[in-house]
């Protein structure tokens, strides 16, 4: 009997110090694992560029964010709508991959394609800022992840299948962000944008392994100055008052951290690490589950001072038409025509619309296709460059004879002070139409045949006369009542 009971006595003291061995080699092999992670995180794990006309809008602009503290919860954790964490592996897309976890999560989806976004829109392996990435899906829309499945590496973009299942997409978003770099009052607007969701940051990484080998707790950097070239872009999920932390979502994969998320202390806003710069959110994100028009071609040519639009369909399935939309810096549009489309049609069709008086300059010019339902897509944008004319030079007026009103164009090579007469015909002034100065390009005035008192000429014969630095010249126009 104390055979036995010796015997059980020894296995029950066997089971605590297994249990500890175990724990023992756990703990050596999270070490190990974290420290597996550390070395694999390297700079090209990084990626976030904040463009120069990013950085120089909040040099001279003042944030509006505002925030009333009776108002915000004292924790939020949005993390419940997260897709799965995610890998960027040695490619610098952290940008996309932010944007991306941003669309997932107010969207409700799992698994949207990260190298289209990569391939597609501004940015590269090398870098790439988040405004872009949520601008791309504003525009064209965001396909699953089998559409384009994710290789580390920059991509073709043509690689991308023709016709996805459905395309996520983003009615609004911010491309400049809600503020530059952190103040004092970050950490509360911050909380402030996150009453309503997830929010894209950027943050600057230290070198070494305090970050990289991060594998729990609260992160509380305590290192000197980091260098502005290590930004990291990632998805701010929510925060903790009572524990004074905000948690994110990182690109790193699910053995880093915290299964793929990070704690980060309120004091890390303002300290070196300048956690919660450059706040980007999105809202107003809706499915296109099939494209109702196929584009065969949208080209623009400029014709003197107008811009000639032409596209052509292949097929076009429930098509009301297509609003056309001008920018001048490729980021703001605004509608300027509404073309209407076919309906349902097998058949190719082709369309075409003149943007006229346009002064010189860069244009940008795309298709807002809109389907009976109120589903909407979007062309690739087209550019334009709109030159002054080498010249000086005066038109023919047309009509010519006229009778109510005639029209009469002008080029100036530079800018100039511009005068614009009307004689008649023994060389009397009857009119001045112009009398200022006028920046260079194409130019044009209008006269309804009446003198310098608004009465109106009698039939006869009249000449025009434009002068511009040494430019004369004088054209003959006809009334005719």
């Amino acid at each position: 009997m104390k055979k036995v009971g010796g015997d059980g006595m020894k296995n029950k003291l066997s089971i605590p110090i297994i249990i500890t061995l175990l724990i023992g080699l756990i703990i050596i092999i999270a070490d190990l694992n974290s420290a597996a992670y550390a070395q694999q995180f390297s700079d090209s794990s990084l990626g976030l560029v904040i463009p120069h006309d990013v950085k120089e809008y909040w040099e001279n602009t003042v944030s509006q964010v505002g925030h009333n503290m009776n108002s915000l919860l004292s924790s939020v954790d949005w993390s419940i709508n997260d897709s799965d964490v995610k890998y960027q592996g040695g490619c610098g897309s952290c940008w996309a991959f932010a944007a991306v976890a941003l669309i997932e999560n107010i969207g409700n989806k799992n698994n949207l394609s990260e190298q289209v976004v990569v391939s597609c829109a501004t940015g590269s392996c090398s870098g790439g800022w988040y405004g872009d990435a949520l601008k791309y899906c504003h525009d064209y829309g965001l396909p699953p992840e089998d559409c384009y499945y994710y290789l580390a590496q920059n991509g073709n973009c043509d690689d991308k299948c023709e016709h996805p299942e459905y395309l996520e997409q983003v009615a609004n978003y911010d491309y400049y962000g809600r503020w530059g770099h952190p103040t004092d009052g970050t950490v509360n607007n911050l909380k402030n944008l996150l009453q309503s969701g997830p929010v894209c940051v950027s943050m600057l990484v230290p070198e070494g392994d305090s970050f990289t080998g991060y594998s729990g707790d609260i992160y509380d950097y305590e290192g000197g100055a980091i260098s502005p070239s290590r930004a990291h872009a990632i998805l701010v999920v929510g925060y903790d008052d009572n524990e004074q932390y905000f948690k994110a979502k990182n690109s790193w994969g699910f053995g880093w951290g915290e299964n793929g998320y990070f704690r980060i202390a309120y004091d890390d806003v303002t300290d070196d690490v300048q956690f919660g710069g450059y706040a980007c959110t999105a809202s107003g994100i809706y499915t296109s589950y099939s494209t109702p028009v196929e584009l065969s071609s949208f080209i623009a040519r400029v014709i003197f001072n107008s811009v000639k639009l032409e596209w052509e369909t292949k097929t076009e399935t429930n098509n009301y038409g297509f609003d056309i939309e001008r920018s001048t810096d490729g980021i703001n549009y605004s509608n300027i025509k509404f073309i209407k489309g076919y309906g349902t049609t097998t058949i190719p069709q082709s369309y075409n619309f003149s943007d006229t008086d346009l002064q010189i300059g860069n244009y940008y010019y795309r298709l807002k296709q809109i389907d009976f339902d109120g589903q909407v897509s979007y062309s690739e944008a087209v550019e334009v460059v709109l030159s002054a004319p080498l010249d000086y030079s005066l038109t023919q007026n047309y009509p010519n004879p006229f009778n109510s009103e005639t029209k009469i164009s002008f080029k100036l090579p530079e800018f100039n002070s511009v005068s614009f007469k009307i004689f008649n015909a023994l060389g009397q002034e009857i009119k001045t139409l112009l009398q200022q100065d006028i920046s260079a390009g194409y130019h044009s005035v209008s006269w309804n045949g009446s003198d310098l008192n608004g009465r109106i000429v009698p039939t006869g014969v009249y000449y025009y006369q434009i002068k511009a630095n040494n430019f004369v010249e004088t054209r003959r126009l006809v009334v005719l009542r």
